[in-house]
């Protein structure tokens, strides 16, 4: 999908589009994933997610 932020995991299966009032735990959590995973699949979104982009697709599972 696209637009995605950089540095993306490779081989990424499962993607969540963020929408105003997400936060990385929320998806995470919903998606059934580990928190640390998310930041490890996305570094891209910061490892305190202060850089989740709206309207972006993030990996959510590998």
């Amino acid at each position: 999908p696209s637009p995605t932020q950089g540095g993306m995991v490779a081989g990424c299966r499962r993607f969540y589009f963020v929408q105003p009032g997400d936060g990385c735990w929320a998806i995470a959590n919903s998606a059934g994933i580990a928190l640390n995973d998310f930041y490890k699949w996305n570094p891209g979104a910061g490892s305190d997610c202060s850089n989740l982009w709206l309207d972006t697709w993030y990996c959510i599972g590998i």
